[in-house]
């Protein structure tokens, strides 16, 4: 079957399915030509003019791949289908019950009891090295999106991030060492799943604005490193909502019909700040006010649904190594966070926390960790997961640990 005979059965079988015009009202996020003749077709019942136009349309808007996305996802959710199967297991979308989609890995079945045991020694292990030389050290939990205790997933499915998390500050405890959790706060606010991005799995600019107005009261009682409550109050902040924005990972793999695409917020402050944000790795070096050097306006500059990413405008990805200067608090902490993608969205703010943060991923890290920690005369070390990466092994790669 050829091309324009494909797109011609599938429209016509959405078409036939009685909620095309639920797709076109709920679904479509406003990408071109093919959603205003798709909006065309349904107000005035004409498929003819679907038939003659849709290929050409689909050409100008989306690429062959992306538009079989588009109606693949639409076709699922006309059907009713939580669960979208992916070749790799840890790629298949679930929709949770709020509607928000999710990576699950549909082939593990059991937490492994000893993965966070293991995790934390290690842990207690990097910690005790940074103790020895002085340093103090703080493991910061984030929320994932799936809630403790909320029944979000569809039937015969489990997820075990937040079981790993539990028993992951369970043995921290036992260990001695310090640790802050964020997912109580979260929990308690009444708004939880409204902080995730509904085809993403990170937290909103919201979410992160919010735990890092926790973060620094932590920091200002347990350390002494006290942030200006004129930062941290959203009144001396504008936001601007980007409508219709974002498409998250998840969303990219099922379309925008299957559950709709994100808004994406811009925060500004409207006091005085300058920063410099530089990374070898990420090969930039960027100066100026708080929009222009720890921000990227250049990712947000038009909409593009399956090849941007809207999520790296705050700090610009993931870098092995990143450093934030804050120039307007030359007497702040120096502190080294390790990270994962949630600090994309904490650090601009927690920088202004700070006199220098610098931050380190260890999926992308080359060298030697503790050397580049004893080389940045860090006042804290400080670690933010998210409850579901307290799983994975290469961020507790820490070297020089048992």
């Amino acid at each position: 079957m050829n091309r324009r005979n494909t797109i011609t059965a599938i429209l016509f079988l959405l078409l036939l399915a009685g909620g095309f015009g639920l797709l076109l009202s709920s679904f479509f996020g406003g990408e071109g030509e093919l959603e205003g003749l798709l909006r065309s077709a349904a107000r005035e019942r004409d498929l003819t003019a679907v038939l003659e136009e849709a290929e050409s349309a689909a050409n100008s808007d989306l690429d062959r791949n992306h538009l079989f996305i588009q109606l693949y996802g639409g076709i699922q959710r006309l059907t009713g289908r939580r669960v979208v199967e992916d070749a790799v297991a840890g790629n298949t979308v679930v929709k949770l019950s709020t509607g928000a989609l999710n990576f699950v890995d549909v082939s593990v079945n059991a937490l492994d009891p000893e993965l966070p045991l293991a995790h934390a020694r290690q842990t207690a292990d990097f910690a005790g090295q940074l103790a020895a030389e002085g340093v103090p050290f703080l493991f910061v939990v984030a929320p994932q999106k799936i809630q403790r205790g909320a029944d979000l997933l569809p039937a015969g499915l489990e997820e075990f991030g937040n079981d790993c998390a539990d028993a992951f500050l369970g043995e921290l405890e036992e260990l001695g060492l310090e640790w802050f959790d964020l997912r109580p706060l979260f929990e308690s606010n009444g708004i939880y799943s409204g902080w995730f991005f509904t085809t993403d799995h990170h937290w909103k600019p919201e979410a992160a604005f919010f735990a890092w107005q926790n973060l620094a009261q932590v920091l200002d009682l347990a350390y002494g490193f006290p942030t200006s409550t004129s930062y941290t109050d959203p009144n001396n902040w504008t936001t601007k909502q980007l409508e219709d924005y974002f498409l998250g990972s998840q969303g990219k793999r099922v379309g925008s019909l299957y559950a709709g695409v994100d808004d994406f917020t811009i925060y500004t402050p409207k006091f005085e700040t300058y920063l410099t944000y530089t990374s070898q790795d990420g090969g930039f070096s960027r100066a100026g006010p708080f929009q222009q050097s720890v921000c990227f306006p250049e990712r947000i500059a038009s909409v593009d649904w399956f090849n941007g990413n809207p999520y790296t405008y705050y700090s610009g990805g993931d870098y092995g190594l990143a450093t934030i200067v804050n120039h307007k608090n030359p007497n702040g902490p120096r502190i080294v966070l390790l990270r994962e993608s949630f600090s994309c969205a904490l650090a601009p703010f927690l920088a202004l926390s700070c006199s220098e943060l610098t931050t380190i991923d260890l999926r992308y890290f080359e060298g030697d960790l503790l050397d580049a920690i004893w080389g940045l005369d860090a006042d804290l070390v400080m670690t933010l997961y998210t409850a579901s990466s307290t799983r994975l092994d290469e961020l507790f790669a820490f070297g020089g640990t048992e």
